[in-house]
């Protein structure tokens, strides 16, 4: 058990226990539904969990409980972070991947495995550029105006978001 003087140790434990729970809480949706918004749902249980956890803190077992507005702000900044990398992640674990779609080819092939050919092939009609498209207008990043794609508040929230990111980085702008 945790000592109540051992604060790093607490910090640690409180926030990795609260990323692992909302990893299983979003675990046991997808069990039971793969929501069509999959991207804000994990930024929804994630934030929820985190909130909720803060919260109810008051009524953890001693040793677990924040002693200064410190140790909520350490948590807080681990399990944001978390989160954010983990949506990020997601998007290259999804069945739409290129990446994903040939790794499971190859694996599905067995210990034979696919001549570069045959992994060529099984991406013919798999589009990167159609995939991620298809995946940010059912995010509603983006919006179809006619023949026009156009940001909507929430894709001009996330370029602000990267762009800012990428800016404190050092890195150049663009793709």
């Amino acid at each position: 058990m945790v000592q109540r003087g051992d604060l790093k140790v607490r910090v640690l434990t409180v926030s990795m226990a609260s990323v692992m729970l909302a990893f299983v809480i979003h675990w046991f949706v997808w069990r039971i539904r793969i929501p069509q918004r999959q991207s804000a749902t994990l930024l929804a249980i994630f934030s929820a969990t985190l909130l909720l956890g803060i919260a109810t803190s008051r009524w953890w077992p001693v040793a677990w409980r924040f002693t200064s507005p410190w140790e909520v702000l350490h948590v807080a900044s681990f399990h944001v972070a978390a989160m954010l990398a983990y949506v990020v992640a997601y998007s290259a674990l999804e069945e739409r991947s290129p990446s994903m779609t040939m790794l499971t080819r190859v694996a599905d092939a067995g210990s034979s495995g696919l001549s570069r050919e045959q992994v060529e092939s099984s991406l013919m009609h798999v589009s990167p550029v159609e995939t991620r498209l298809a995946a940010m207008l059912r995010d509603r990043m983006l919006l179809e105006e006619g023949d026009r794609f156009v940001l909507t508040a929430k894709g001009r929230a996330w370029v602000g978001t990267f762009s800012g990111w990428r800016r404190m980085l050092g890195f150049r702008m663009g793709g």
